[in-house]
Parts: C-alpha cells; structure tokens; sequence
C-alpha cells in the first residue's frame, strides 16, 4: 500500500488513545520550540534519522492495513459504518505528521528527535508481538514489498519462501504416500482377513462331509460324499436354492458344491495375497531390513517361492512392518509438517515472521518423524493405546506426537526427573 493511501486511512482514525499511551503533539513545523543543531547533510545523524522514519513508516502502514481489513467486516447499520467498541482507534496523525518532516530538520532539532522516537516506543508496543523486522519479512515473504526494503530482508524472503514452497512440495508427497500406504495395508489386511473366514467355511463344510459320510457307511452309500477334485474354475452356483439341490441329488452334491466353491474363492484370495505380497516386496526395496534379510527362500522348508509369496503368513510380517514402525513415522512426519504450516499460517496473519523459521520448521518435522517411528518400538503389539481414558490407535497417537512435539518432551523430562529424584534419595 502506498503513502497516498495509507494518508487517506488516517483520516478516519482520529480518535485519541488511552491516557496510559501518550502520543505526542502534532508537528507543526520543524523549527518550533527547537535548538538548532549544526549538522552536515549526509552525516550519520541524518542516515539514522531516514532510518528511523523509515520504520515508524512501516508501523504506521501496519497499523492502516489492519484497520482496514477490519473496516471490511464491520456491519452497517441505517447506512452507517458502526466502529468495533472492543478495540479503539489508534490516532495516528501525529505519528504520521513526522515523516513529512526533512531528515535534516529533525537531526538538527532535539525535540522532534524525541518525538520520533517516542512514537516508535508507542507503535511498537502497540504492535507487539510484531516488530519492524517481522512486519518487513512478512510483507516481502506475501509479496508486498517497500521501497526502501533492506537487502538482507529481501533475501530472507526470497529464501523462507523458497523453503515453504519446497516443504510444501515435500509435504503433500508425503501425504500422498501415506495415503497410498493405508490403502495398501487396508487391502493386504482384507485379504487375510477373507482368507480366515473362507478356511473356516472350508472346514466347516468338511466335517460335515466326515460326519455324513459316517453316517451313510452303513447304507452303503458313501461313494456318494467322495467330492472331485477341481481340476478348473468353479462356476457360480445358480439362483436355486439348498433346498431344491438336495432334492435333485442329495446332500452329498450340496456339499461337494459347497466345497469346491470354498476351495475356488481360497484360490482367489491366494492369488490377491500373492499379488499384494509382491508389491510389498518392491516397497521394502528401500527399507534397511530387506538389507539384511536373505534373498532366497530355504529349501528345506519345502515351498516354491510362488507358493512362499502367496501365503499370509509373509502378508502378516509385511503388515507388522508396515503398521508398527513405517506408518508411525510417516504419520508423525506429518503431524509435524501440519503443525509447521498451521504455526507459518499464523504468523503472516499476526506479521511475526522470522528468519530463522526454515531452521525452526526443519528440526520440528525431524522431531515428529524420530518420535512418531520409536512409538513403533515402544507399542509393537499392534494394540489401541489408551490415553486419558481414551483409546487411540497407533497411527492416530503418531500423527499427535509429531504435532505437538513440546508435550512429549515436557512429558518426557517429568518423568526423567521423577526417576531422577527416586534414585538421588537414600534408602
């Protein structure tokens, strides 16, 4: 915003502020109730001067954008803007009035020095907890810079800028693969999970058979429960019901039918299982343990690899990599990164921006990420964990973690000087 239009929004602010804030008087020229002080242009009285309005410029613009942003959302009544009465008005007439003053005037005159540096006292203060620094770094980071924007400032912004482009990059890949990786695990969990109840269909249909067969041995007729062998895919049974495939040819047909049936979807879910296993096996690729796992499968344990691939036994190992330590550090990676662009967030809309926030934001997602992978070691019986009478799961207890890293550590630290106090203390 320029000094034209900053002017234009001082006019609606004339209201006086509370007697603890004195502002001081108006300016009405540089040579009023002054000591004439001689002093070369150029000097560096005059350089720290220009700086000196150069900041009290950039409170004031402050100042101007935020009464107009919330002029914006104050309703009208019968025409009428009503003011907010929580929060009064900042007069900043006499705070502006020194700028239009030379340099020079104000370098040779002591009291409008003092007046220059008591309404950046006053405006300081006022904008706590933002500064003249955070104020310049955040308007050049959103692209509104000054004229007179320092050089270090600029690059500032232009590298914090960088920093949360790439962070925000990295971030959504992150989530992405989080995403992917639950979407995964879901699958490989429902396979199992099917495999289990098509097995126990399986053997329930098979004693049945064992029981009916006893039970016809004596008539003879037991030839009939001897159910074939599929040698292709089963068909889907048609629309009639157990009933009518009794009466056409006994309960031997129904539950040799049951059972091939059992055996074809056990041969499909096998063919998922394996599918799944292999692209597990391609994920692991870059996980340090496959590194130290051997390549190939022993052959004293009698299964070819196709077979070692499609067992869920390997599907429940993956799925305890993937959900005990691979998850809890993606998901506290993530929480982190939340908190890191949630905490950026606030800071443009407060104008506290530091420098130093990439350093900050960096070693927070390291954080959440270290912490969220050893909750992983310590809860590795992929059980809910309760917490304060609720029950959380591992994954949702990571992403916690890494957002609010200061409470694990003042967690942490309580119970290091709990254990610390019990073993200072004679026995």
């Amino acid at each position: 915003m320029g000094g034209t239009r900053t002017v234009r929004h001082l006019a609606a602010m004339s209201a006086p502020l509370p007697p603890a804030d004195a502002q001081p008087e108006a300016v009405t020229g540089p040579a009023a109730n002054s000591s004439p002080i001689d002093l070369p242009l150029g000097s560096d009285a005059v350089q720290r001067v220009r700086h000196l309005q150069s900041d009290l410029r950039v409170l004031i613009r402050h100042f101007a954008c935020r009464a107009e942003a919330s002029a914006l959302s104050i309703p009208a009544v019968n025409g009428r803007v009503v003011p907010p009465g929580s929060a009064p008005r900042i007069a900043l007439e006499p705070h502006a009035a020194l700028l239009v003053v030379a340099p020079e005037a104000i370098a040779r005159d002591g009291r409008l020095l003092g007046q220059l540096y008591e309404s950046l006292e006053v405006l300081t203060n006022l904008a706590a907890p933002a500064n003249v620094k955070s104020i310049r770094l955040t308007r050049a980071f959103v692209g509104d810079e000054d004229e007179d924007l320092p050089g270090d400032t600029r690059s500032q912004a232009q590298w914090l800028f960088r920093w949360v482009r790439g962070s925000a990059v990295f971030g959504i890949l992150i989530f992405l693969a989080t995403i992917l990786l639950l979407v995964h695990m879901d699958r490989g969990r429902r396979a199992v999970q099917q495999l289990e109840q098509i097995r126990t269909e399986h053997l329930a249909v098979a004693n049945s058979l064992g029981v009916a067969r006893v039970a016809s041995s004596a008539a003879g007729s037991a030839a009939d429960y001897d159910c074939p062998q599929p040698t292709t895919p089963p068909v889907a049974p048609g629309p009639s019901t157990p009933a009518e495939q009794a009466s056409k040819g006994g309960q031997g047909p129904l539950l040799c039918a049951q059972m091939l049936d059992a055996l074809g979807r056990m041969r499909i879910i096998r063919q998922e299982l394996r599918n799944w296993n292999v692209i597990s096996s391609r994920l692991a690729y870059v996980s340090p343990i496959t590194w130290l796992a051997p390549q190939e499968l022993d052959r004293t344990t009698g299964l070819s690899a196709e077979e070692w691939e499609s067992t869920e036994l390997r599907s429940l190992i993956i799925l305890a990599a993937l959900t005990g330590f691979v998850m809890p550090i993606l998901l506290g990676l993530l929480g982190a990164w939340v908190y890191v662009f949630r905490n950026i967030n606030r800071q443009i809309q407060t104008s506290t921006l530091e420098a130093w926030e990439s350093i900050h934001g960096t070693l927070r997602m390291v954080l959440g990420a270290t912490l969220g992978g050893l909750l992983g070691v310590l809860w590795t019986n992929d059980q809910p964990v309760r917490l304060e009478g609720m029950s959380l799961p591992l994954g949702a207890l990571a992403f916690f973690v890494g957002f609010s890293v200061e409470i694990v550590f003042r967690l942490v630290d309580t119970l290091v000087r709990t254990v610390a106090d019990k073993i200072s203390k004679p026995s």
